[in-house]
């Protein structure tokens, strides 16, 4: 049976790879944990199979990347009227960065990131012990 571990800024903590392994609890901690530091699968001779930590990998393991959405706003223009009620019109030009990649649309930012997250997902899933 394989070995997850999470690696935290101050400690690790172990987790067996087998039907009770939750995946959406890992995302959740990869994503929205700030003291996550790397997450990797070992095998019982305590070999690499899986990481998200790219130098650890050298070509003995498989590399993951869970993404995130972030949103980037730069101001194009601000209009001033004096007779309207708001007196400012700011015009805003929004992009959506995921992973090095900028998407004009949420809806195509949100598409990516499940497909790269389904992916990751995937590649995990098969290290999963669920009999």
């Amino acid at each position: 049976m394989n070995i997850g571990i999470i690696t935290y800024k101050n400690y690790e903590e172990r987790l067996l790879l087998n039907w009770n392994f939750n995946l959406l609890e890992l995302f959740s901690i990869i994503l929205n944990d700030k003291d996550f530091v790397r997450f990797e699968i070992l095998d019982r001779n305590n070999n690499l199979l899986l990481s998200t930590h790219y130098p650890d990998v050298e070509q003995k393991g498989v590399y993951i990347e869970v993404v995130k959405i972030k949103k980037e706003t730069e101001i194009t223009g601000i209009t001033y009227d004096a007779f309207r009620t708001s007196s400012t019109i700011r015009r805003m030009k929004v992009r959506w960065n995921v992973n090095g990649r900028r998407f004009r649309t949420k809806k195509r930012a949100i598409e990516y990131v499940y497909w790269q997250n389904r992916r990751a997902s995937l590649q995990i899933e098969g290290f999963v012990d669920r009999r």
